[in-house]
């Protein structure tokens, strides 16, 4: 049997992991056409979530556009990957996709472009030296004009949106919310794992979208929940491990999705030859993973700064401490809280931190293991 335990990747089928509440909540949201933003840090699966959604909502016959941002670095590139992405929206032959995109974006010009088996692609040309107001306006009409020629609702999901706070200015921003707030049948939803910056994108007053949609935290999966799907796939290869071992594979990884299931992966390598797992597979795989993240964890430390390492290393001992208690910046020689703010700030800007329920806390869970490892 393959082994069933993925990460590193989108998930889909059943690798995926529940989410099934999530996943009601969500669909009958877009339904409503409202419009959702969900945030989380990295590696708690909202791309894997939301490819499902997609799913299901392109089977309740709703029009569906998927746009990851995170390549669109500029306005420019911005347009080229929403136009390549409405592109593969649209169902048909090539020959009535190209005279669909023709009339929904007149001031751009596509040409089908063949890459191997994946099918025909579409890219587009346009004068990049002119406004690209004008292709805004075409752009980001488009899905409302398809869907009411095809009498359905939209569903236009933005990945990585964060992305757009790095352009020079926020005309892309603007022009978005003017249109989208007329658009009643279709759902936005808006994604992002840098939480500081979809946070201030969403609330800042003085921001365009303030206040433009339902915030959708995305928590960590439940503990009971994660340990029936680890022994769920266990049971299927027929390797055996106890209750006991899976609810400790679960608690080592702190719930964390991810690592729940590279740390699974590793251990079904372990105990697939002998069909069992013990506390000398665990031992060993909980080893092999922190030596397969060891160079990256190596690479990013010595980006640091001196003071970002002392913190670092303190939150790997007392993760949920009152970080500006005196007892707590005397116990690791942290000196004055005002100096300590500004790096917790650069630590959060990283994603190495993350603010929860009021403290600091680590985003890796292994990466603080792994400086545990440094003392010794």
């Amino acid at each position: 049997m393959k082994n069933p335990f993925v990460y590193g990747g989108e998930v889909s089928g059943s690798a995926f992991c529940n989410r099934e509440k999530e996943i009601q909540e969500l669909i009958r949201d877009i339904q409503q056409g409202e419009n959702i933003i969900i945030f989380s840090p990295r590696r708690y699966g909202k791309t894997s979530l939301i490819k499902r959604v997609l799913e299901m909502a392109g089977q309740m016959d709703i029009l569906t556009v998927y746009i990851d941002l995170y390549p669109a670095i500029t306005k420019q590139k911005f347009v080229e990957v929403y136009a390549r992405a409405l592109a593969k929206s649209i169902k048909g032959k090539t020959e009535t996709v190209y005279e669909t995109l023709r009339g929904l974006l007149p001031r751009l010009v596509p040409k089908v472009v063949l890459k191997g088996d994946e099918g025909p692609d579409f890219e587009f040309s346009y004068d990049k030296t002119a406004d690209t107001l004008p292709l805004l306006d075409d752009l980001l009409a488009a899905v409302r004009k398809q869907a009411e020629k095809k009498g359905q609702q939209g569903l236009v999901v933005f990945d990585e949106f964060q992305e757009i706070a790095n352009y020079e200015d926020d005309e892309i921003e603007r022009k978005m919310r003017s249109i989208f707030q007329t658009h009643r049948e279709i759902s936005y939803v808006f994604m992002g794992s840098k939480k500081h910056i979809i946070f201030d994108l969403f609330s800042n007053p003085n921001r365009p979208f303030y206040k433009s949609g339902k915030h959708f935290p995305l928590g960590k999966i439940e503990k009971e929940v994660l340990a029936d799907f680890v022994s769920s796939k266990f049971r299927e290869g027929e390797i055996e491990i106890t209750r006991e071992m899976v609810s400790e594979i679960v608690d080592l990884c702190e719930a964390h999705p991810y690592y729940v299931q590279f740390l699974s992966h590793i251990l079904w390598e372990e105990g697939e030859e002998k069909a069992e797992i013990g506390r000398e597979e665990l031992d060993t795989a909980l080893q092999k993973l922190l030596k397969r993240e060891s160079g990256s964890y190596i690479t990013l430390w010595d980006t640091l700064s001196q003071k970002q390492r002392q913190i670092m290393s303190a939150l790997s001992q007392e993760e949920k401490a009152e970080v500006f208690s005196s007892k707590f910046l005397q116990k690791y020689n942290l000196g004055a809280a005002s100096s300590l703010q500004k790096t917790l700030k650069s630590l959060m800007e990283k994603d190495l931190i993350e603010k929860e329920d009021g403290v600091y806390v680590m985003a890796d869970v292994f990466f603080k293991r792994w400086i545990r490892t440094l003392e010794g």
